[in-house]
């Protein structure tokens, strides 16, 4: 008998001897229980978008990153339409090979896209000029019959749902970018994505606009309801190596830089509604990712959701990101490479006391074989990752959704995330 209790104290001291909780921020008064979000259920379909809510839909098809905006108000955006092609079997196109990426983007888009949309999308935006985010050209894609460019990615999906504006860092004066189309075989996708819009734009009434970094007039509600929403704004914070920063006064300026590769010119903003901040930037890397870093640390103070820059890559999380306590309570990686997540990275932020929940789009047997302690600790992984916030802004939750049909059922449901 005194065998017995003297094992089981043995365990209770064991069990007491485990990891420490992770120290929590002050924001997160997270909660098991009901919140504004709307009612969900595991195995069924996600319920359609309400007015008052943001969703924020990352569509996972493994083959690039596409994100999908609903705001308060209905405005809608997509933000990338990633579409590569690929012959690697441990790649498989989701959730089939029968379509081509940018139909399985338009079916996803229009499950979801509010009737009040009119059938359109208000805003297509790239973040920059690589296939994994714009589509790349491939024989085996069909050619627009009077505007001679190849269908894929962004020309592919406006044939499936039209834009009313499109907006990249190049647009009007491409060529006077160098960086824009280098002589590399990727520079053919771009002068087909440039191609598109040049002639949507003189032809089909669609506006296109350079993006400007150090406004919130760019990316605007345009619903019958807008003026309800004072308390959401977009906020272009990064973009051709600038970056919206305060100086000692408290002046906001732009940080000049010249970055060395596409994915330091990377265009991104800064989502906030209520409460809720939510920052995206593409594949930024380099200078501008540190000055990110600190525009959030002197502008925002906290993010309740980050997008991860460079889809969680090796040189995903700077120095800088590291030194400001970059702290966001939910990450998502859009990913569709065994790079993605990078294990260095993963370990780094295992290794943090905050509390985090990563969320991936694809995750790699190999990966979960090798790393186990850091994968199967994510918060979900391998299908349609979609942020909903609350009206007002006060919290959120994140869905992981089915990518292996059209149905778009519901994998998991977070707890409800309270924002700051």
């Amino acid at each position: 008998m005194k065998k017995i209790l003297f094992c089981s104290l043995c365990l209770f001291i064991l069990g007491s001897c485990g990891t420490a909780e992770p120290e929590k921020k002050p924001w997160e008064k997270d909660s098991e229980g009901d919140d504004d979000t709307a009612s969900v259920s595991v195995g069924e379909p996600l319920p359609a978008w309400s007015e008052g809510y943001l969703d924020i839909h990352y569509i996972s098809t493994n083959r690039g990153e596409c994100a999908f905006y609903i705001m308060p108000d209905g405005t809608t955006m997509v933000a990338d339409a990633g579409d590569f092609v690929s012959d690697n079997t441990e790649l498989p196109q989701r959730p089939d090979n029968k379509s081509l990426t940018y139909e399985i983007l338009g079916k996803y888009i229009k499950h979801f896209l509010p009737a009040s949309a009119g059938g359109k999308i208000d805003y297509a935006f790239l973040t920059h000029f690589h296939i994994d985010h714009m589509g790349e050209i491939d024989p085996s894609h069909p050619v627009h019959p009077q505007g001679g460019y190849q269908l894929c990615g962004f020309s592919g999906l406006f044939e499936e749902i039209p834009f009313r504006k499109i907006i990249d860092r190049g647009y009007p004066s491409y060529d006077e970018d160098p960086s824009i189309l280098p002589p590399t075989k990727e520079s053919k996708s771009t002068a087909n994505f440039i191609k598109f819009v040049k002639y949507v734009t003189a032809n089909k009434g669609v506006i296109a606009e350079r993006f400007t970094v150090g406004t919130d007039k760019q990316i605007v509600l345009t619903g019958a309801d807008k003026d309800k929403y004072s308390n959401f704004r977009i906020f272009n914070h990064v973009g051709n190596g600038d970056c919206y920063q305060l100086d000692d006064g408290k002046n906001g300026l732009i940080s000049q830089n010249q970055p060395a590769s596409e994915n330091g010119n990377c265009c991104g903003f800064h989502v906030q509604y209520g409460k809720f901040d939510f920052i995206a930037a593409g594949d930024l890397v380099s200078t501008p990712q540190n000055l990110q870093a600190l525009y959030v640390r002197d502008c925002v103070g906290k993010l309740e959701a980050f997008k991860s820059n460079h889809h969680m890559n090796t040189n995903s999380w700077g120095s800088t990101m590291q030194s400001t306590n970059f702290s966001p309570r939910v990450v998502i990686v859009p990913s569709f490479h065994t790079k993605h997540a990078d294990p260095g990275i993963m370990t780094y932020l295992s290794q943090q006391s905050w509390i985090k929940d990563i969320y991936l789009t694809k995750n790699w047997d190999s990966m979960m074989e090798a790393h186990k302690d850091l994968y199967f600790g994510c918060a979900g992984y391998d299908g349609h990752v979609v942020i909903r916030v609350s009206p007002g802004g006060e919290s959120f939750r994140v869905y992981m959704l089915d990518n292996t049909d059209y149905q778009y059922r519901v994998k998991s449901v977070s707890r409800a995330y309270y924002c700051n």
